[in-house]
């Protein structure tokens, strides 16, 4: 495992960062001075002067090759190889860019009425019509294929294969105004759909039926599997092409089995069994969050840790696969099993979040635990998870053990970045961030503590040594697609 040097945090942040925190929001290209800490890998850049107060990076391609998300309105992609491309949306409507090939050529979005401006009326929202790009090729809206709404929930890393979710398109054939406009907000029975290779549409309910529209992502970033979520929270890895499911498990448990510890077959994550993982997974007195334990830690461990109980899989949530789906991002809902066999009723059974890396071959790992978790991210190679924890961002690397441990531990992702060099304000909290399919680009945004006001300082970070930062200028002239003015 890479170990990486740690300096003494405190000492340098007093000592340096006053000085260095003034040039980082002084300098758009992130110029150091001589007297500002220079990273010792990769590089951090300041994107409010390129983004402006109302843009946001929603992909970023490895190595920060290409990104996408919204700029002044609209949707964008910038890539090292073709500059940056503006997306202009029809008038008075607002759009953005979801997901991102790797090379940057092909790129999910969508566009909707812009609610500020044109309030849909009765609580409803605008029809989201959802669109792909593609480097020198008209945009190619779902609309096309009878989907409207649509929500994106992944892209392949070679941009071949798009999943989405949406409505069919209900308007009959000449119907205008007012009689389409209150068609179009009439709920209807939504459909899970893929593309593949530009032009091959398919409607998946027949292979797979989610119960829930979650907005991270489903699709295994090699367009081969996706997730599903059923009514009895088990949740299914299934292949796109034979239909074959696999159930993802916690320590071989599936959601609500029977809590009886009588009963033959796995059905609950026991105390002391090694194949739990929560074998070691403990606590300090006066601590509220757990860890993985060294044999040396567990001397000290809290009699309340959650290694001491039995527990069911009640619940998994924000699922998000690796490249293959080999590995498994999940935040699990899990519920104590009464010591008392008479006490089996467990609706008032203690209960614990934990954020987990869930293994194909049964290898879990729980990351962290609490009450205000929720996972972002994992890499391709499921080595790193990026996650919110209590309104911050968090992350987990595999690889990533500081000098003085054995085991790798997650980390407010501030810290993390300070491992390579790379500052941010001490003042100010990483509020939401995206990650790179390689985990190592990230772009955050900034907010004082306690403030909730966007738009938020924005950065760019990247550990990668040998990735350059990025350049664009908005008072250039970009190059413009303009969308479709028929969209809706």
């Amino acid at each position: 495992m890479k170990r990486c040097r740690c300096s003494d945090r405190y000492c340098f942040l007093t000592v340096v960062l006053p000085v260095s925190l003034l040039l980082f929001f002084s300098f758009p290209d992130m110029s150091h001075a001589d007297d500002s800490p220079t990273p010792t890998q990769g590089f951090i850049m300041d994107l409010v002067p390129l983004l402006g107060n109302n843009g946001r990076i929603k992909a970023i391609a490895p190595g920060c090759r290409a990104v996408t998300g919204f700029l002044d309105g609209g949707p964008f992609v910038w890539s090292r190889d073709f500059g940056l491309i503006r997306l202009a949306p029809p008038k008075e409507h607002f759009g953005m860019g979801d997901f991102l090939s790797d090379d940057g050529r092909a790129m999910l979005g969508f566009v909707s009425i812009n609610d500020a401006i044109h309030p849909a009326p009765y609580s409803q929202t605008w029809a989201r019509p959802g669109f792909i790009w593609r480097y020198g090729e008209p945009l190619q809206y779902m609309s096309r294929h009878g989907i409207i709404d649509v929500e994106w929930y992944g892209m392949s890393a070679d941009g071949k294969v798009a999943l989405g979710y949406g409505r069919p398109r209900s308007t009959p054939q000449g119907t205008k105004g007012k009689d389409a406009e209150n068609l179009e907000l009439t709920p209807h029975y939504n459909h899970w759909f893929s593309i593949r290779n530009k032009k091959q549409f398919r409607m998946l309910d027949k292979i797979v039926r989610p119960i829930a529209s979650p907005y991270y992502r489903l699709l295994s970033r090699d367009g081969k599997k996706l997730l599903q979520k059923r009514h009895d929270n088990s949740v299914q890895i299934v292949d796109l092409m034979t239909g074959v499911q696999r159930p993802l498990t916690f320590g071989g448990v599936l959601p609500h089995a029977y809590a009886d510890r009588t009963k033959e077959g796995k059905n609950i994550l026991r105390a002391g069994d090694p194949q739990n993982p929560l074998f070691r997974w403990g606590r300090w007195p006066g601590f509220s969050r757990s860890r993985l334990l060294t044999d040396a830690e567990l001397k000290d461990v809290a009699r309340n840790s959650p290694m001491f109980a039995d527990w069911i899989l009640d619940d998994f949530f924000c699922s998000i696969p690796s490249f293959d789906g080999r590995f498994i991002l999940c935040a699990l809902y899990l519920k104590q099993v009464p010591k008392n066999p008479a006490r089996l009723f467990l609706l008032e059974s203690k209960t614990l979040t934990v954020l987990a890396r869930l293994d194909a071959q049964g290898n879990d790992i729980p990351i962290d635990d609490g009450p205000a978790l929720m996972g972002m991210d994992i890499s391709d190679d499921g080595k790193t998870i990026l996650y919110e924890r209590e309104a911050e961002i968090w992350i987990w690397n595999e690889d990533f053990v500081l000098p003085h441990d054995t085991l790798p531990r997650s980390m407010p992702l501030a810290r993390y970045l300070e491992h390579f060099g790379l500052y941010l304000p001490p003042e100010r909290t990483i509020k939401a961030a995206v990650m790179s399919p390689d985990g190592q680009c990230f772009f955050g945004e900034l907010a004082l503590f306690g403030d909730e006001q966007f738009p938020y300082r924005q950065f760019l970070a990247c550990t990668n040594g040998n990735a350059s930062r990025p350049h664009w200028k908005r008072n250039k002239k970009e190059r413009t697609n303009h969308g479709d003015p028929s969209a809706r």
